[in-house]
């Protein structure tokens, strides 16, 4: 239910706009959240101490240029996450974010008084930098026990970045389990070979072949390496990813097209090395793209008005 209803809203609205001299005294609201609005002057007090923000909170405030309205947005973010937390019975008090900065003070060697000097320095308050510790945590918390959980990296996904990055390395030799299906150039025309491969798509999943189709043959081959193989079927076997099927190649007579069971390298140290960065990288893209879902689906649970 919202907190503050829409005749409320427009009230205040009003009664800001209908008396001009009363309007130069009051602040401008940006945004409407609930109960809650986000003001002109907060906007505008943030963007003057975005140095000290990015120290401070860099998993909060990790863009590059901090516009009013992205502002507001992340502002809206650190209320939605409180009231997520709060909701699973998380809310950080007082003396757990006065805790969080004395560890951090001991971990940096800081006393309180260069703590002091440091926020004076990037132009930030002691009040501001405790508000922005409290937020950080919820963040932490928010990633952990919110965002991680809906975020699954496979196996296959590492593996299918990692031959997606090295196409054009020749030092990698792949391994393949792979079935093979052909069909005479004589039975089928070449323009519709991508209708073929859809129809094999669905076919694998239990589907039918149609009657056009019905001269198409299959073959296990099986654990193949690359050496020995024809110079086109190697090309398009490195650019299929493992649990797809290759783009139809043309040889002796037929069109072949390949279902990757199987893809790996021969030498896997090289892989092995890059797993954890590879599964980094995708951890961070789905992090990002799972969390702005989120966002935007729990909007919808609250009453948020934009005003600017």
């Amino acid at each position: 239910m919202w907190k503050l209803s829409r005749l409320a809203t427009l009230m205040l609205l009003f009664g800001i706009q209908s008396n001009k001299s009363q309007a130069e005294l009051l602040d401008k609201i940006l945004a409407i959240y609930d109960d809650q609005i986000i003001t002109a002057s907060e906007v505008d007090r943030v963007k003057s101490t975005i140095p000290g923000r990015k120290q401070i909170a860099p998993q909060i405030y990790s863009g590059k240029s901090f516009t009013s309205k992205s502002i507001v947005k992340l502002k809206l973010r650190v209320l939605l996450i409180r009231d997520k937390l709060e909701e699973l019975g998380y809310i950080i008090n007082d003396d757990q974010v006065e805790s969080q900065i004395n560890d951090t003070e001991k971990r940096l060697g800081l006393t309180r008084p260069s703590l002091l000097a440091f926020l004076k320095s990037h132009n930030t308050t002691f009040k501001e930098y405790f508000e922005l510790t409290r937020e950080s945590i919820e963040f932490n918390i928010f990633n952990s026990r919110v965002v991680r959980p809906l975020i699954t990296i496979t196996d296959q996904e590492i593996k299918n970045r990692f031959y997606k990055d090295n196409l054009n390395n020749k030092t990698l030799t792949f391994r393949y389990n792979l079935v093979d299906f052909f069909i005479s150039t004589k039975d089928v025309k070449q323009a519709d070979l991508p209708y073929l491969v859809k129809v094999l798509h669905e076919f694998k999943e239990g589907g039918s072949l149609p009657e056009r189709f019905r001269n198409v043959e299959t073959s296990q081959l099986g654990d193949i390496t690359e050496d020995g193989l024809a110079e086109n079927m190697k090309n398009v076997l490195k650019q299929t990813e493992e649990g797809s099927f290759s783009r139809p190649i043309t040889s002796n007579g037929f069109y072949h097209i390949f279902f990757v069971k199987k893809k790996d390298i021969t030498e896997s140290e090289i892989f092995l090395e890059a797993k954890e960065s590879i599964y980094s990288l995708l951890y961070q893209e789905t992090s990002q793209s799972v969390t702005n879902i989120w966002f935007e689906r729990e909007e919808n649970n609250h009453y948020i008005k934009h005003f600017l």
